[in-house]
Parts: C-alpha cells; structure tokens; sequence
C-alpha cells in the first residue's frame, strides 16, 4: 500500500501505492525475531474505548519510517537510533546517536486506508477492526452526500449481472 519502500530486492513486489509512506520491509527481522509489545494507542482509545495500550503482535513487521502529511499517525515504537541511521552517516555520528532512542511508526490512517505493522487479527483485542468498520461506515456517509455519487444506488444492482471473472459450475 506504500508509495516508497525500502529493504526490498531488487525486482521485489510491485507496490499497491496510496499510503503517503516510506516503509521498510522485515524492520523488525525474520519470523524467528517475532516479539509482543504494548503500544500506546490514544487515537483507538479516544474512538473505541478501552485501555490506553493496545499488544501489538509483530510478525516479519515492517516499520513506516516517514509519513506524509495527510497520513495520521495512531501508533508508534521505541527502537535504537542506531537502526535508524542511514548508512551514509559517519562513524562519529553513529556511535553518538547508538545511545539514543528513536520511533519508528506502525500504526496509520490515510483517507480509507488503515495500515497496521503489527497483527490485530491475532490478539481477543477487537478495538482496531471496531475502527475500521467505523471509518469504512464515515467514508461511505462523507460520499453519499457528495454531489458526485448518486443519490440512490440499489445495493442488489452489483450482483444482477455474472461475474466474467469467476468459473460458473451449474
């Protein structure tokens, strides 16, 4: 969903774009390097209710590293400032700055697109899809009074005509 990505082979996946992002595949490292962690959530909270923290369950876990200025940052992560260095960074700069601690973002919200690092799915936690659906339902409401969608659309209207794309067994 990325416009730009880093960490990827060369001749790697084609990007989606949308997502006003910079994101790093695998940051985090390999499967065997899967971790927990609670992440603060405010935005979730603010709209869904519950705690102030959220466990983020991170798998083979990208990492936004810039964000645009029309994406919403909902979550984000301490990591050493030393994985964020740039490998055009000096010597002296690196060891200066592998004391500090940076974040890097894993939680955003662009328009109709929510990305997550991290798998909300795996977790009895429901607050981040009660989000989307919420969103999904305000967009959808935002275009219906738009002047450029039509007032009335039969919802059954999609599914009269076959699909071309799917075998047909009778």
């Amino acid at each position: 969903m990325t416009n730009i990505i880093s960490g990827q082979k060369t001749g790697g996946q084609y990007l989606v774009g949308g997502l006003d992002c910079t994101v790093h595949r695998n940051f985090f490292g390999s499967q065997i390097q899967s971790f927990e962690a609670e992440l603060s959530v405010p935005e979730l909270v603010s709209k869904e209710g519950g705690p102030e923290t959220f466990c983020g369950i991170f798998i083979r876990a990208p990492a936004i590293l810039e964000a645009g200025p029309e994406v919403q940052v909902l979550a984000d992560y301490p990591v050493p400032s030393s994985r964020l260095l740039s490998s055009d960074s000096s010597i002296e700069d690196q060891t200066e700055n592998a004391e500090k601690e940076s974040k890097v973002i894993v939680a955003v919200r662009q328009g109709n697109i929510l990305a997550t690092a991290f798998h909300p799915e795996l977790t009895a936690d429901t607050r981040w899809h009660s989000y989307f659906v919420k969103m999904s339902n305000e967009i959808r409401e935002e275009a219906s009074s738009s002047s450029l969608v039509p007032a009335q659309v039969s919802s059954t209207s999609q599914y009269q005509q076959p699909r071309n794309d799917l075998p047909i067994y009778r």
